[in-house]
């Protein structure tokens, strides 16, 4: 049977497409299917594809096993895990899309000979942390093994994560046999090269659970330190027999400088008995990073953990209770840099939480690492407000208010900030009233304050101030002048970033018609000499006069950086995963200054929920996060579209749900975010908003076919509302262009009308006669009806007590919104359509963590995104004291 599996093998030829991945070469051929070298069109960047054997996913059952056990480990993240990015199908093709890992199988280094043991200790604990994480998360691997690790400049990465579950054969008792073909250990032929690392319970075909992948840790670590098997054998029967009744030989006989220790750790996770063995992979991880803290026999053996990139470090939760650890830590460490870096959490402490923002800076360190400013909202009001690290006191800068993109002169004195359509600037130390530097922004600005000079950049449209360029004024203000020229195929230049010595800086260079972007390298007195640093990075800073910090893919590296002479060196490491990070943009949550570093992790979650009208809730899709701007039904009420993001880079596509049936179909396959799904009112197109080399503009994609559409011209910030019931007219917000935000665009003519100066979220009613929308007018969000018919009518308020997000029922008889209470409400209009006293119904408590919904034509059903952060995502991370 296994090899009647094995000889399925697809073979796929170089330049072969599925999805929007395009196959370069084959990597590797195994019992599950085979791994190809990939390139995501979308982002440009490299992957690992694993294109499945047909036989594994044939029946619909073991397709939807598969997919269910690909979503759980999808939602794995773990520095020693590799990624799995998406699954998909191509025709009869299933395939999983997985990071691509540069280095060498621990198998391939275990074939050298053995490893010293430093390298032991350190690979076993990153495994077994690895581990620990899936274990928790209910996830046994099953197959873990030599070649499943890969070693890497960061660590190991365990593949193949969980996946050998799904590769049981009909009839088989032993689902691992199939996971993985390998090596011939016989000449008669191929056998399971996963054998010699099963538990005794799995020969024996007994229930297998996460102490089973104990014992094959315990086989890895003893072959890491002695270059040899535990239990060997000439045949399957003999290692069979070994594993059941023999024992290893004594560590310390083959390799005599072995510690003790390490032959009691691993003789304890090799026990027969699964009761017998350690019960949990932390805790062979603690046992193994007590033995490399605590020996001393072993020359080099206290740098077992790597370069302090990667090191991983004692966490204090700083909070009320805790704010002496953190003030006692910086007493220390700063700014003394020689000492061991050390890491905390940073919470602000209610009623001050974090203004986020994906396109301007959300917090700025000082440059003696000592003080953190950042835009904080308390209450309604947004404002800068600044903390020192060593200090559990919050204070707001005075006349900071609307405030966002904070940034400090290199002196510490000065803090700088974008509020009202101004550049400001105010003594760090001081209540004095802030002072203007310039004019003209309309959304903020990323700037960057050396000696005499600060550069700025707006966020990547002419519109919001007139200036795609970088930007330059003295620290007294005036008059911008423009520092670089956009270059043939650039849209954009932003994120700059001043260099100590005042005329060198750093900024993004954003490509016209594509996602490529590159890190650049000038000089105030001739920028347009400039060199390429990196490509599809975030924005950049120098944490020490050699070593730059930046964002890839939501992880948190460094690298050695020559700025005298514009070059990179040597290999980047990593600082810290799940890094809060959106590429349109370039922006990233990171600063670092003086030996410290702060961050904060993205690690939300998100589903699709559909409830009836008492708010009874069914799953329909747990594979978040999900683009909370809109999810709508299809006209027939069985469809619904959403969009589902890369939460490493903030990139996503639209699917579509069949809820009846509960699957769903990639729509969009395209570079860049396509979002705000709006069906057309026959059913068989979906206008939606595209982001790709450019400011959200808005096309049209037919369901059948795959070429879009432009509906406006890309160059301003363009998102979708809705058609009017006949399909002649399509409601759209547009802002930065001209004063009014909400527009109809007649779709035979391709006119453009301006409706509204504000409001967002524009709803035509089924008969053509209001326009249903929110706005801030009143100071909180409110929903409200414009009559279409004659635009000298004011308009009615429709909310009381705030409102968002307002839907139809296709007979136009009720329409919904979502309360700043977050409960769902229903509002119907007087005899004969009379909307200038509606009545309304608290229908439901909307679920928890929702944002955003839809509603089923009938009025019978709701669709919310929901979303929640991560335990610690609201957290600060600091990493005191780096070197």
């Amino acid at each position: 049977m296994i090899s009647a599996i094995i000889a399925t093998h697809v073979s796929l030829t170089k330049g072969t497409t599925l999805g929007p991945y395009e196959l370069d070469v084959l990597l590797g051929a195994g019992g599950m299917g085979e791994v190809y070298r990939a390139r995501d069109t979308r982002l440009g960047r490299t992957v690992a594809i694993k294109v499945l054997l047909s036989g594994l996913t044939a029946s619909s059952e073991r397709r939807s096993r598969f997919e269910r056990e690909a979503r759980a480990i999808s939602a794995l993240s773990n520095p020693h895990i590799c990624a799995l990015y998406d699954i998909g199908r191509e025709g009869d093709t299933e395939y999983l899309v997985m990071e691509y890992i540069e280095g060498e199988t621990l198998a391939d280094r275990i074939h050298r000979g053995r490893l010293p043991l430093s390298q032991v200790l350190r690979y076993g604990a990153e495994i077994a942390q690895a581990l620990q994480h899936a274990h928790r998360a209910g996830i046994t691997h099953r197959d873990l093994k030599p070649g499943n690790v890969m070693i890497t400049s960061s660590g190991v990465k365990l593949l193949d994560f969980g996946l050998a579950k799904l590769a049981q054969p009909e009839g088989s008792s032993d689902d691992s046999e199939a996971a993985t073909m390998v090596n011939p250990l016989t000449a008669e032929g191929m056998v399971v090269g996963t054998l010699v690392y099963m538990a005794p319970e799995q020969l024996e075909g007994r229930t297998v659970d996460h102490r089973s992948d104990i014992f094959a840790l315990g086989c890895i670590l003893y072959e890491m330190a002695t270059g040899q098997r535990p239990f060997a054998g000439g045949s399957r029967a003999a290692i069979t027999s070994a594993i059941l009744s023999a024992d290893p030989a004594p560590l310390r006989s083959i390799e005599p400088t072995s510690p003790p220790a390490l032959e009691r750790i691993i003789l304890t996770a090799l026990e027969k008995s699964p009761d017998d063995r350690w019960q949990t992979a932390h805790d062979v991880a603690r046992q193994l990073r007590w033995l490399s803290e605590s020996s001393t026999s072993v020359e080099g053996l206290r740098t077992i953990a790597p370069s302090p990139p990667r090191r991983r470090l004692p966490i204090a939760m700083v909070g009320a209770a805790l704010g002496g650890l953190l003030v006692w830590g910086l007493s220390r460490l700063v700014p003394t840099p020689a000492l061991t870096p050390r890491a905390a959490r940073l919470d602000l402490f209610l009623p001050i939480r974090q203004a986020p923002s994906t396109d301007v800076r959300n917090f700025s360190l000082s440059p003696d690492g000592q003080t953190l400013a950042f835009a904080g909202v308390q209450g309604e009001m947004r404002s800068i407000f600044v903390r020192r690290l060593d200090s559990l006191a919050v204070r707001k800068i005075e006349g900071s208010e609307d405030g966002l993109s904070p940034f400090w002169s290199s002196d510490g004195k000065w803090i700088g900030f974008s509020a009202r359509g101004k550049l400001w600037k105010t003594q760090a130390a001081s209540s004095a009233a802030p002072e203007v530097l310039c004019d003209g922004l309309s959304t903020g600005a990323v700037a960057s304050w050396v000696g005499r000079t600060i550069l700025f950049s707006l966020p990547g449209n002419a519109e919001s101030g007139g200036s795609r360029e970088i930007l330059r004024i003295s620290e007294q203000g005036g008059t911008p002048a423009k520092v670089t020229s956009l270059k043939p195929g650039e849209l954009w230049h932003t994120w700059p970033r001043l260099l100590p010595d005042g005329q060198h800086f750093l900024y993004l260079a954003n490509a016209a018609n594509s996602l490529d972007r590159q890190l650049v390298m000038a000089a105030l007195d001739s920028p347009s000499s400039s060199s390429v640093l990196l490509r599809n990075v975030s924005h950049a800073t120098l944490l020490a006069a050699d070593s730059l910090l930046y964002v890839r893919d939501g992880r948190l590296l460094i690298q050695k950086f020559d700025w005298s002479k514009g070059t990179m060196a040597g290999e980047a490491s990593l600082i810290a995963d799940d890094v809060s990070f959106f590429y349109p943009s370039g922006e990233a949550e990171f600063d670092g200054a003086n030996g410290v570093i702060v961050y904060r992790t993205d690690t939300r979650t998100g589903s699709l929920v559909m409830t009836d009208r008492t708010g009874k809730a069914r799953l329909i899709d747990d594979r978040g996060p999900f683009q909370d701007f809109a999810v709508s039904f299809s006209p027939d009420g069985k469809r619904a579209a959403a969009t589902v993001l890369d939460r490493a880079t903030g990139l996503g596509d639209i699917w579509i749900y069949d809820l009846a049936r509960g699957v769903r179909d990639r729509f969009t396959n395209e570079p860049g975010l396509a979002f705000g799904p709006v069906w057309s009112s026959d059913g068989r197109s979906i206008a939606y908003s595209r982001i790709a080399g450019g400011p959200p503009h808005l096309v049209r994609r037919s369901l059948t076919g795959s070429a879009t559409e432009d509906l406006m011209r890309p160059g301003t910030f363009q998102y979708p509302g809705s058609f009017s019931a006949d399909g002649s007219m399509f409601f759209f917000r547009q802002f930065f262009s001209i004063k009014a935000e909400l527009f109809r665009m007649d779709m035979r003519t391709r006119n453009v009308e301006p409706l509204l100066i504000k409001g967002r979220d524009p709803q035509a009613s089924p008969d053509g006669r209001w326009l249903a929308y929110s706005s801030l007018a009143a100071g909180a969000s409110e929903v409200y009806l414009q009559s279409l018919a004659d635009k000298d009518l004011p308009r009615q308020r429709i909310s009381t007590h705030g409102g968002e997000n307002p839907r139809w029922r296709r007979d136009g008889g009720e329409l919904f919104y979502l309360s700043s209470q977050n409960v769902v409400m229903s509002v119907v209009p007087r005899a004969g359509g009379d909307w200038s006293d509606p009545a309304d119904t608290v229908l439901f408590p909307a679920p928890p963590d929702s944002t955003r919904f839809g509603v089923s034509p009938d009025g019978q059903s709701f669709l919310f995104i929901t979303g929640k952060q991560g335990a610690e995502d609201s957290l600060f991370h600091v990493i005191l004291g780096w070197q």
